[in-house]
């Protein structure tokens, strides 16, 4: 039976009376969910309302509530609002995940405790500066900002809003707050969190982390006999100011001084906090919520509105407030899983940014190196989207701290510049590269918050000072730059900074080999990009894309080709990789392909063992994501050095990718062969299919022989992850003896799979919803088997 609109509401209602009996604790749960729909909402509100959900959110620059509503209620919330709801998506701050922990158990994340501490600001900033040849924490010399620094350029009065955990505005947090604070206020979009003020030390140290690396404004002293000083002067001297000679016991131990300088050392900062002091990810309603905040403030601020603080008293634990702000960069170093790359509600609101004079940076995300992995929003089209590098000096001085003098050039012993081993790549889904481009991302010296360190939340000690790595560190590198170009053009557009950026990058500096969708444009050339700005080389374009409905031909026409089985196998020989290069494979799965067993042999270092990696020998890394596009379900991830083979067993559909890297921490190039088998066994007809379109559902009946011990039910659609835009079918599973409701099938998976072990015997109900279907309809297929016999 197919219902459709016409005759959905009389069906739910039917639905309804046997939904009703279920337990409390099924009928409580909560789905957060979009709706779209013109202002003023009301008829929107009065629906969500009417089936006992609550509105959360009501954005002003778009047309969008949130809401939450009782899972069982989703089908109804369809009807009522004609199929204009989509689920939502949590967002994270991207992992920081070190993949030396699989190699060398035991490995800890580095803090470093300083022993002094001096502002870095005017005359003091500009002396540093002329005596600084390069600061190896920022790469401000390797990405040209020291030019600007030196001609007087340090970002001044300019306002980058920081969306993320909270900055902190403390004097235990000094990188940010001696001299002038960099924390001008801010806003909080989680009501009752444990801590309520953005720019308390309390909060999580992700986003003091991302604020240090723009705008950090002081030089930490360390005991020149600390492995940091003694690292440094191996792999970066020219970062240390000042003299400070080797210690020669019985001499005391002198502080040799390490600037932290951000890229805009000058610029301000507005905190918009996100994500709770606990930790873990966030509603995408409150990254939009903050977003559109944003907006606001700047578009007051363009009609005229004064910006004062209308609240707060500027203390750390209250912040000063605005209503209007002319804030000029916005960096967002998060993201999350899409169906609709560049045209969902937070990809879409986070362009608008460019219509009102901001210019978006966002991280790409640390997924890995397989390929189509660029979370949301960072697959915006107006998003200034950063990928990762990883420089020899930034690794080897990390390992020293970790592990002791001398390690880091045994564990990183190749030379050149590489993309970051866990930066997300590109291309996007629907036939885009990404990111636009890179910046040091890997070992980023910033100061945090107080959280590990009881000294400091009492308020006698210093915040953490740490190594940390992410795409979410090369972002903020970009937000600084594109504070410098506002300083250096006003009156140059926010798409205008964006595409200097963009078009000034320097493809030549990484020496992997990296490509397009690895490194964007190329690396961060900050002098570059202000000579194509003056200049008037660059426009106010902001690219989209004209999409196929077929991801394999929208990734074709990048260049990117699905391999080719020859009777169910295809084998090939990867060549001669360099450290950190990677060779990317795109598989075709469909829902007849029940596995795919990926092996490896003949695994070739070209150099003799005596010059490999002195810890590791040189070997592969090895990482294969399902076929979900914008984030990675990881099916292998592993370091190979001989045969090994893997299976990947009920592979979604769509592309699956497999990542094959000469691994980072080679000295030398690697050879391998890489044979893929792909299993696919007859499905038989289906138990049921047909056809749903957005907000429709389509109930079936079936019978469970008694005495069953597995039922699987599995519903396929044609627009699944090989399709763009994918469209999100769930599943729902009702047993009537019982009256329980299963939603392990109402997920983003394609197909959706729900597993029952010793299902009670009976008549079921498969019910079909169409939750987010982009076209008139979606095409499914739903088999059903219990013990592995097709239901009729």
């Amino acid at each position: 039976m197919r219902v459709g609109y016409a005759g959905s509401r009389a069906v739910a209602l039917g639905l309804a009376l046997v939904l009703s009996p279920f337990s409390a604790a099924a009928a409580e749960e909560m789905e957060r969910v979009f709706v779209r729909g013109p202002k003023p909402y009301h008829d929107l509100e009065a629906a969500v309302v009417s089936l006992g959900g609550v509105v959360t959110q009501r954005f002003e620059n778009v047309d969008l509530i949130a809401a939450e509503v009782p899972k069982d209620r989703l089908t109804d919330l369809m009807v009522l609002t004609g199929g204009q709801a989509s689920r939502q998506g949590m967002v994270n701050i991207p992992r920081d995940f070190d993949a030396a922990q699989m190699r060398l158990p035991g490995v800890q994340p580095v803090a470093v405790e300083a022993e002094a501490v001096q502002s870095l600001e005017g005359e003091e900033l500009r002396q540093a500066l002329a005596v600084l040849p390069q600061d190896y924490n920022f790469n401000n010399a390797l990405i040209g900002a020291s030019v600007l620094h030196a001609g007087g350029n340090t970002g001044q009065g300019i306002i980058v809003a920081v969306i993320d955990s909270g900055t902190a505005n403390s004097p235990n947090v000094p990188s940010l707050f001696l001299g002038t604070p960099s924390v001008l206020g801010g806003e909080t979009f989680l009501p009752g969190d444990s801590v309520a003020s953005p720019t308390s030390r309390l909060n999580g140290p992700h986003g003091t982390w991302v604020g240090g690396v723009i705008a950090s404004h002081v030089a930490f002293g360390f005991s020149n006999a600390s492995r940091l000083i003694q690292s440094m002067k191996l792999h970066a001297p020219s970062s240390i100011l000042g003299p400070c000679p080797n210690p020669s016991p019985p001499a005391p131990a002198v502080a040799c001084f390490v600037p932290l300088v951000g890229v805009a050392p000058a610029a301000r900062i507005y905190a918009m906090k996100v994500f709770p002091a606990s930790g873990g990810g966030t509603p995408e309603e409150v990254i939009i919520a903050a977003i559109d905040r944003a907006i606001t403030l700047r578009r007051n601020f363009n009609n005229g509105v004064p910006s004062v603080p209308v609240a707060g008293d500027g203390s750390e634990n209250n912040p000063f407030r605005f209503d209007s702000l002319k804030i000029d960069v916005v960096n967002m170093s998060l993201g999350g899983g899409t169906l609709n790359v560049g045209r969902s509600a937070g990809d879409e609101i986070t362009t608008r940014l460019l219509e009102v004079g901001i210019t978006p940076v966002v991280s790409a995300g640390n997924d890995g190196f397989a390929a189509m992995t660029v979370g949301s929003p960072g697959t915006a089209f107006g998003a200034l989207t950063l990928g990762a590098a990883s420089t020899p000096p930034h690794e080897r001085i990390l390992r020293d701290n970790q592990f002791g003098i001398g390690f880091g050039a045994a564990f990183r012993p190749a030379p050149h510049v590489q993309t970051a081993w866990f930066s997300s790549r590109g291309p996007n889904a629907d036939g885009r590269f990404d990111p636009e481009i890179t910046a040091n991302g890997f070992a980023t010296l910033t100061q945090g918050t107080c959280q590990t360190s009881a000294a400091c939340i009492a308020g006698t000690g210093g915040a953490p000072i740490s190594f940390v790595s992410g795409t979410s560190f090369s972002a903020p590198t970009a937000a600084g730059a594109a504070a410098l170009l506002r300083k250096a053009d006003p009156g140059a557009t926010a798409a205008q900074i964006r595409n200097a950026l963009v078009k000034g990058a320097n493809p030549f500096l990484l020496g992997d080999l990296s490509k397009r969708i690895d490194q964007g444009r190329g690396f961060l050339d900050v002098v570059k990009s202000q000579d194509l700005l003056l200049s008037d080389r660059v426009g106010s374009h902001i690219p989209e894309s004209h999409p196929s409905s077929s991801v394999k031909e929208n990734i074709e026409d990048l260049g990117f080709e699905p391999v080719r089985f020859r009777d169910g196998v295809f084998n090939t020989r990867i060549r001669r990789l360099r450290p950190g290069q990677v060779a990317q494979f795109f598989l075709e799965s469909t829902d007849a392909t029940d596995a795919f067993k990926v092996s490896f042999s003949n695994v070739t270092p070209e150099l003799p063992p005596a010059l490999q990696n002195q810890f590791f020998g040189d070997d592969l890394f090895v990482q294969a994501v399902d076929a979900p596009t914008s984030f990675a379900e990881s099916k292998i991830f592993d370091f190979v050095n001989g045969d090994a083979s893997y299976d990947i067993v009920n592979p979604q559909t769509g592309l699956l990718r497999v990542a094959v890297q000469g691994d980072w921490t080679n000295a030398g190039r690697i050879s391998a062969d890489l044979s893929v088998e792909r299993i696919r066994n007859p499905q038989g007809p289906a138990t049921e299919r047909g056809r749903v379109g957005q907000g429709e559902f389509v109930p079936f009946v079936f019978e469970v022989p008694a005495s069953t011990t597995e039922l699987v039910v599995e519903l396929a659609w044609r627009e699944n992850w090989g399709h763009y835009p994918t469209d999100d079918v769930d599943l729902l599973l009702i047993d009537l003896a019982t009256l329980t409701l299963n939603f392990d099938g109402a997920t983003f998976r394609s197909p959706e799979r729900a597993v029952i072990q010793n299902p009670p015997g009976g008549i079921w109900i498969a019910l079909v919803n169409g939750f987010t279907v982009h076209g008139s309809e979606a095409r499914f297929r739903m088999r059903a088997t219990a013990d592995g016999v097709r239901l009729p």
